[in-house]
């Protein structure tokens, strides 16, 4: 989640959070000496204390240093001797080609984020932090589909490929694994890298490896990519009267909550008899629009609780009117449903304002803070793990839905969606049709 996602902080307060303190002054550290040159690296030990302690003073400064984290920075300072001994030694020893400024700095960064253990906490490269921008943004150049990264298969993942865009169209599916781009295989890459290789402008063509589940041998897909506008929200009225009201949100970027709150006056405006909320494939996005989204359903009521290492913990709570707070509700999710979708379908059914309908959602109960880095650079860092209103943890768990109903493989094929067809029923049952 993203503070900008839960999902995701944007406050200018926060600076580094240990340890990503540390990665800061390693970032800098690495770049300074390595851009010192060959003097610099011959310097004693006792010069390089001295340097390493100068750099972490100009770093965090005497307020920061006052800080509670202060204890923690203070044990890991001193041990940074190692580190200029180590670089000082490559440099001045390593027969070969050694890596420029930059990339040795990436590198150092990635190595202190996957000592964490935490999959949501990342670095991402200028280039690849305009991906992260252009996907809250929601427009895009490509096949228009959402994907993740399948770590057991070392490979890219289609998670929804949005309706009539050229994914949908060229015929690929949901779950179908993405093996590689024009030929070349995607093991050993990354979910950014890949993503890079298949966007591109629109009119061009990329043909897509792929593995299904139920085809034996893996299959080339071309695909035409096209300009893509992230649909956001999709309505339309459903059941035996048309008294149905339904709303689709794809996606929590920046101006999702307004926008599922104009859907849901639209539709209550025509006075339906019930609501289908559908969180199905929406991986998540921006804290504030969850709980915007939320506050159209719930008034004066929590949304989730949020608690940080130090022990502090926020509540967050609805603002302003909700536009629907009785009208009979199911919310459909799935095991694409994550972050910012499980604080609102969590809320909506510890409050008992709907029942959730689907499968077990992702489980993801974490806030990444996204800081820009001078270069424009992002460190997306867990600063806070978030709960339910009745302090419910989902992450790496998920949200039970309160009916369980799955698609099948042989629904994907011919286009059935049970789950869709469970909600209207048993709304149907529960408005008396």
């Amino acid at each position: 989640m993203q503070q900008e996602q839960p999902t995701t902080h944007t406050s200018p307060v926060l600076f580094f959070r240990w340890p990503f303190l540390g990665a800061a002054l390693l970032i800098l550290a690495l770049t300074f000496t390595i851009g010192a040159g060959t003097g610099y690296a011959m310097a004693s030990n006792a010069n390089e204390q001295q340097a390493t302690t100068s750099w972490w003073r100009f770093l965090t400064g005497s307020a920061l240093a006052e800080s509670s984290c202060s204890e923690k920075q203070d044990l890991l300072y001193p041990e940074f001797g190692v580190f200029w001994e180590a670089v000082r030694l490559l440099y001045q020893d390593f027969y070969g080609e050694l890596p420029k400024p930059e990339q040795a700095t990436y590198a150092a960064i990635r190595g202190i984020v996957g000592e964490l253990g935490d999959p949501n906490t990342s670095f991402m490269t200028p280039e690849e932090a305009e991906f992260f921008r252009t996907n809250l943004s929601g427009s895009f150049e490509g096949i228009g589909a959402r994907v993740e990264w399948a770590e057991e298969e070392d490979t890219l993942r289609i998670t929804e490929p949005f309706e009539n865009q050229p994914a949908w169209k060229a015929g690929i599916r949901r779950g179908d694994l993405v093996t590689a781009v024009d030929g070349e295989s995607l093991a050993g890459s990354n979910l950014t890298e890949a993503i890079k290789r298949i966007r591109g402008p629109k009119g061009t063509k990329v043909v897509l490896t792929i593995v299904r589940a139920e085809v034996t041998d893996p299959f080339d897909v071309e695909v035409v990519r096209d300009r893509i506008e992230t649909p956001i929200i999709t309505t339309d009225t459903l059941g035996t009267n048309k008294e149905i009201a339904y709303v689709k949100l794809s996606t929590f970027n920046q101006n999702s909550g307004q926008l599922v709150r104009q859907a849901v006056e639209d539709a209550v405006a025509r006075k339906p008899a019930a609501l289908i909320f559908d969180l199905r494939g929406n991986s998540g996005g921006l804290l504030r629009e969850a709980v915007k989204v939320a506050s159209v359903f719930l008034q004066d009521q929590q949304v989730l609780l949020e608690r940080f290492n130090d022990g502090r913990q926020e509540t967050y709570e609805t603002s302003g009117n909700a536009v629907s707070k009785e009208l009979p509700m199911v919310v459909l999710v799935n095991q694409g449903s994550a972050s910012a979708s499980e604080i609102v379908a969590g809320a909506l059914q510890d409050h008992g304002r709907a029942q959730l309908l689907g499968v077990t959602t992702y489980g993801k109960g974490s806030v990444q803070l996204p800081h820009t880095l001078s270069n424009g650079a992002i460190m997306r860092v867990t600063i806070a793990r978030w709960f339910t209103p009745r302090d419910r943890t989902i992450d790496g768990t998920g949200l039970e839905p309160d009916v369980k109903v799955e698609i099948t493989e042989e629904d994907h094929k011919v286009g059935a969606d049970p789950q869709l067809d469970a909600a209207v029923d048993l709304l149907e049952k529960e408005i008396g049709q």
